[in-house]
């Protein structure tokens, strides 16, 4: 598991080090506020400050600021952002990294000799393949929450339908890595819910794989899923007691419609027939790029980004009304918009920004003095021009190279499939409803996230590496040395069972 780790921790250090994100800073700060509580508790023992009137270190917004500030928060994690900072105010990103990869080795080792067998030279040869051909590496190295997306479904895959094939301390494992996943963010829970139900229901229907089996998996998503809600409901509930803001998400929804025409159409239309939703202000902008829809301080194209903290409230309160209003006014038009969204992001695996220079941050006066270039700096000096600590990797190159290894990986697995002389081997009872999935995941992350959001690479490429893992794991079944069961022969026979996953 150390080795497969190591495996994709050298591709990180081959492209030169860890990458940051925009978001990293966010996330950072807000895993700051979450310990700020616990330093202070903490500060006559370790010889801190106690409070904030005594903390050197405050650099907390003005009031109208972090109004802003609280009108966006919800969209993310605090829980990642109290991870982040613990981890790397122990060793920096690279520990960072090192525990992302770590945690990938473990889900992929656990899921294999759960379901196919195999041993420590086979999983590093497993690990090899995803290191070398697939997007898995530099999400590892990316500090950000995408890593759990992939790391949290192959887990749960392995809970659903081989729990009996693992220890209690591998489920325990496995557990975390779910709950991990469902609690940094909330697109994980929505891709994996309707894979997972469909999945079982599969399971149960096409291959009588008995509820007892699956019971404790599907218990063990459950309580992920509520830790998940009750985690995030505390953070919003306490921030909202301290300060009586209530934590809002960016309009992503009005984003998109917007972008995507329907909802452009009938804010113009609706306005000028008297309509007053809160985006009438900006019914002239262009309005046909979610990003700068969002983000953009520029008055020739920006909507969310300019708005005030009340006119921020207001969009929200009216989000999910605006949008249904011009889905109803067009609802062709949203279909094949949604549709669109959904097949660009189910084919794209660009690494755009874990393969990110950081050059933007480290020079901009707005990110020169962050969280994020502080990251950047702590790993070594970027040169007087601050150039030098571009990704070795190029962003095309190895788009091509990760494009091509998803296809020939779902082509493999499709005739694997398509011979009579492997379909029984692959589609057993328990590799059968895995493979479906993860397959599933496939669709459903690309659905949730394209829709919702945006078809942008990043969303699809975080778990870009399912594709090669499934067909390997139908590989192995086909050319294992020891068969896998046929469906339904554990139960009449009782032989076949391999050791628990330690």
């Amino acid at each position: 598991m150390v080795l497969g780790a190591a495996l994709l921790l050298g591709v990180v250090v081959a492209d030169g080090r860890p990458v940051v994100f925009a978001d990293t800073n966010i996330y950072t700060w807000m895993g700051h506020m979450q310990l700020r509580p616990l330093r202070y508790a903490l500060g006559p023992l370790i010889g801190g400050p106690t409070s904030e009137a005594t903390d050197p270190d405050l650099t907390d917004e003005p009031p109208a600021n972090m109004r802003l500030r609280h009108t966006e928060m919800a969209a993310r994690s605090p829980w990642f952002g109290l991870l982040l900072v613990l981890v790397t105010d122990l060793g920096g990103l690279w520990l960072y990294a090192a525990l992302q990869s770590l945690a990938a080795s473990y889900a992929v080792r656990a899921l294999w000799r759960a379901t196919v067998g195999g041993g420590a030279w086979e999983h590093l040869g497993v690990m090899a393949l995803l290191a070398v051909g697939t997007t898995l590496p530099f999400f590892a190295g990316f500090a950000m929450p995408d890593l759990w997306a992939g790391v949290g479904l192959a887990a749960l895959a392995t809970l659903l339908f081989a729990p009996d094939r693992l220890s209690r301390i591998s489920k325990g494992a496995l557990f975390g890595l779910v709950a991990a996943a469902m609690v940094f963010h909330r697109s994980n829970a929505l891709a994996a819910i309707p894979a997972a139900v469909l999945a079982v229901l599969v399971a149960r229907g096409l291959w009588r794989v008995p509820w007892r089996r699956m019971a404790p998996g599907l218990g063990m998503f459950a309580a992920a899923v509520l830790a998940a809600v009750a985690l995030q409901s505390g953070y919003e509930a306490a921030v909202k007691l301290a300060t009586g803001d209530t934590l809002r998400s960016p309009p992503f929804l009005d984003a998109r419609i917007l972008a995507d025409g329907p909802g452009r159409n009938y804010l113009r239309k609706s306005c000028a027939q008297g309509a007053d939703w809160a985006l009438c202000r900006f019914k002239d902008l262009p309005l046909d790029n979610s990003q700068d829809i969002l983000w953009s301080g520029d008055p020739a194209k920006g909507v969310f980004g300019r708005a005030g903290a009340q006119e921020r409230i207001r969009i929200d309160r009216e989000q999910m009304r605006f949008v249904l209003s011009a889905i109803a006014a067009d609802p062709l038009g949203s279909a094949r918009a949604a549709l669109r969204n959904l097949g660009k992001t189910l084919i794209s695996v660009n690494l755009e920004d874990p393969l990110r220079d950081p050059h933007f941050y480290l020079t901009d006066p707005d990110w020169s003095d962050t969280y994020i270039a502080d990251f950047v700096h702590d790993m070594g000096p970027c040169d007087p021009n601050e150039r030098g600590c571009k990704p070795r990797f190029e962003i095309a190159p190895m788009a091509v190279s990760h494009g091509t290894v998803c296809i020939l990986a779902l082509v493999a697995l499709g005739l694997m499939l398509a011979r009579k002389s492997t379909r029984a081997l692959v589609l057993n009872d328990r590799l059968g409803p895995i493979l479906l999935f993860l397959i599933a995941v496939l669709v459903f992350n690309a659905a949730v996230t394209g829709v919702l959001s945006g078809p942008f690479a990043r969303y699809q490429a975080r778990i870009a590496w399912l594709p090669l893992f499934a067909a390997l794991l139908a590989a192995k079944a086909t050319r294992g040395r020891t068969p896998l069961l046929a469906p339904g022969s554990e139960r009449r026979t009782g032989r076949g069972r391999p050791p628990a996953v330690p």
